[in-house]
This record gives structure tokens, C-alpha cells and sequence, in this order.
């Protein structure tokens, strides 16, 4: 904007600073990150840019509210897509997507309301990342080439090329298990059937930010691959005030209700001791067994599940939250070792995928143990602490 301020034209009706280019009747300026400071401005134009990068929506809300004293006042946000749907860009762009007039069409979509207006070019998830003609039709610019795209594709990792490239919505490139991996296990529909008996039931538990998880694994046919139930999350309350551990023994009982004698895997930590005593006490046909999240435990689960991932030895319904939870989980090394942690930024939880780790390593120890010793696991030689 300096440069075009510099036209002859131009330069001798405005001023320009290193922030602010002026004139007798506005100005055009660059505000500070810090949202809380830029309310109570008056503005006709607002230009928000890169709203994924942002570390809250403090100064969108400020702005956005600051249109409020004009009539004629517009904003315009632009942005590559970001890594989850609960962040100032995903909220933004959730409300656009609910409004009466959303047209897809290709790489485009369109969604109009009132207020709102989404413009995106993205390349659909059917499409593959390595047909670089539909990678460039999700990127109109003319600056965007084939060469530039391809030298991208061998350069970054493949998580920031959809994300960057191809405008879609992914977790960063830390992740552990990416979306094509997860979505190659997907069966909709796919679940436990009621009655069924061998089912293992993994408990994450959180009672203030956490989530506490609870994810059903079972083999439902012999030499088929395991079967993941579509999980119960339950979220706390965020207010300083914990979730109840009734609610959470609850939620235990009716998945007892639905399969017979299950096996509950709890980490013996925190309220995982108090959880496990009252299962014992009001489930007496269930089975109770501890897994230690440690590291070096949770190494060994993350391990293998993500080795089952990659080899299509699980299968799932497809369910939402359970998705997020697997392809936000970040893989954080200890020498040769790995186990599932959230990611450096976002931050979100993960909290069905460990249970899923803690479920699916008891289940495969069980059918590995001999018959002549059913109180040992295979997978270390303890009685029920793995």
C-alpha cells in the first residue's frame, strides 16, 4: 500500500508512516495483535488476515464489533484453512456453512447469508493430493503453477501440503495417524453387535479440561479385523467445577447393559482407582483391569495401535469425534520409542484414541495369553498392570 501511496498521484494528498498511511478524511493502518486494545475503533473497512494463525478471536471479535458505528462498513477475512473446527476460523466458517444458500461445485464452494459470505477453493477429500491439475484448480491464483506445486508436494510434509496447498482441514504435521490412514479403516455403519461377548471398553479419564473417553473394541469375527464402537465422550463442565464420577460410572453401566460381561480398562491414576472401585462394587459380571499410562506403557499401545491403523487390522464407523481425536494425537519420541501426545499447538484432545490404544492392547494380550495362565498377559507377564 506504501508503494501505490508513492504514485504521483497520490503522494501529495496522503501521509505515510511505517504503520499508517493518512489522509484528510481516514486512514489505512496496521493494528497490533493485542484484540483487547483495538476496541472502540470506527471503521469502514476491516482486513483480516490469516485468521487460522491468530492465537484467539479476541481482535476479530473487536473488530467485527467496531463495524457496528457504520452502516457501510465491510470486513473481509482471508485465510489459509486451519488445523480444527473449534478455533476463531472454524466457528467463522461453520456459521457461513449453516446459512440458507451454500452451492459446491468442484474445488468451489459458495455460502451466502444476510451477513455472511464464504468464498472457498479446496480440493474435495475423495481427490487425491498427487493429481497436482486438481491440486491447482483448488488454487486459482496465477502466480500458483504446476512446478510450484509439485516442488511443494516433495518438499513438505504431506499434512502441511493439504493443509497449505490443497486449503484442507487437517490436523498440523505432527500428526500421527493422518486422515488417509484413519479414513482408509472407515466402515459406516460398522458396530458391536448387542449381546457380544469379549468386548473391551477403554477409559481415558478427564474431570475438568480432559475428556473422559470411553471406546468399545471387540473382535466380532474370527480373523477379521477388530471392531471399533462408536465411542462416548463426555466433556467437563470448564468452569473450574469437575465431572462427576457418577456420571462416568454411568455411562460404564449402559455399555455393561448392552454387551455381556465386558472388560473395563482403566488407568489406575488420578480418579481411575476411585472409577475402578465403584465398577467392581455396582458391575460384579464385569471384568476391571488397570493400564498404567505411563510412558513407556503407553509407548508400547500407541505402538501397536498405530501399527493396526496401518495394516487395516481395525475398522470404524467413521464417527466424528472419535476422527478428531485420532488425526489431533501427535507422536512424541523417547529414543526408538513413541506414544500418542497432543499436539505442540491446538492443543486438542486426544483423550478417545488413548483409550483405544489402552483397549486394543489388552484385548490382543487376552487372546494371546495361554490357557494355562489366564491371570498373566502376554504382553508383559504382569497380572492386570500393564
Amino acid at each position: 500500500m506504501r508503494e501505490l501511496a508513492s504514485h504521483p498521484s497520490v503522494a501529495k494528498r496522503v501521509e505515510v508512516t511505517r504503520r499508517e498511511i493518512r489522509t484528510a478524511n481516514g486512514w489505512l493502518r496496521v493494528v497490533a495483535s493485542d484484540g483487547p486494545k483495538q476496541h472502540g475503533l470506527i471503521l469502514s473497512l476491516a482486513i483480516v488476515d490469516e485468521l487460522h494463525a491468530h492465537r484467539d478471536g479476541e481482535l476479530y471479535t473487536a473488530l467485527r464489533t467496531g463495524m457496528m458505528k457504520r452502516d457501510d462498513a465491510r470486513m473481509v477475512t482471508i485465510s489459509t484453512a486451519g488445523s480444527h473446527a473449534e478455533t476463531p476460523l472454524g466457528e467463522l466458517r461453520a456459521r457461513a456453512l449453516a446459512q440458507p444458500r451454500v452451492e459446491r461445485e468442484g474445488m468451489f464452494t459458495r455460502a451466502v447469508g444476510q451477513n455472511i459470505a464464504l468464498l472457498e477453493w479446496s480440493l474435495p477429500e475423495k481427490e487425491s493430493i498427487d493429481d497436482l491439475t486438481a491440486v491447482k484448480a483448488a488454487n486459482p491464483a496465477s502466480f500458483v503453477t504446476l512446478k510450484d506445486l509439485a516442488e511443494q508436494r516433495d518438499a513438505v510434509h504431506e499434512m502441511a501440503f493439504r493443509r497449505y496447498h490443497a486449503n484442507q482441514w487437517v490436523a498440523a504435521a505432527d500428526t500421527a495417524i493422518t486422515p488417509g490412514e484413519w479414513g482408509a479403516c472407515a466402515r459406516p455403519g460398522v458396530e458391536i453387535p448387542a449381546g457380544h461377548p469379549g468386548v473391551t471398553i477403554g477409559l481415558d479419564i478427564g474431570l475438568k479440561w480432559d475428556t473422559t473417553a470411553l471406546v468399545p473394541v471387540a473382535r466380532v469375527e474370527p480373523d477379521e479385523p477388530l471392531v471399533i464402537h462408536t465411542p462416548v465422550v463426555l466433556v467437563p463442565p470448564r468452569d473450574g467445577s469437575a465431572l462427576q464420577v457418577e456420571e462416568i460410572v454411568a455411562a460404564c453401566e449402559q455399555m455393561a447393559e448392552r454387551w455381556l460381561e465386558p472388560t473395563f480398562v482403566v488407568d489406575p491414576e488420578q480418579a481411575g482407582e476411585l472409577v475402578a472401585q465403584q465398577l467392581e462394587a455396582r458391575l460384579p459380571k464385569a471384568r476391571i483391569m488397570t493400564h498404567s499410562q505411563a510412558p513407556s506403557a503407553m509407548a508400547r499401545a500407541s505402538e501397536l495401535f498405530a501399527e493396526l491403523v496401518g495394516s487395516g487390522g481395525v475398522v470404524h464407523p467413521g464417527d466424528a469425534t472419535l476422527t478428531q481425536h485420532v488425526t489431533s494425537a501427535a507422536a512424541k519420541f523417547m529414543g526408538e520409542r513413541w506414544r500418542f501426545v497432543k499436539q505442540r499447538r491446538g492443543g486438542q484432545p486426544i483423550d478417545a484414541v488413548i483409550a483405544a490404544c489402552m483397549a486394543t492392547r489388552v484385548l490382543l494380550a487376552d487372546e494371546t495369553v495361554p490357557a494355562d495362565r489366564p491371570g498373566l498377559t502376554a504382553a508383559t507377564g504382569e497380572a492386570v498392570v500393564f
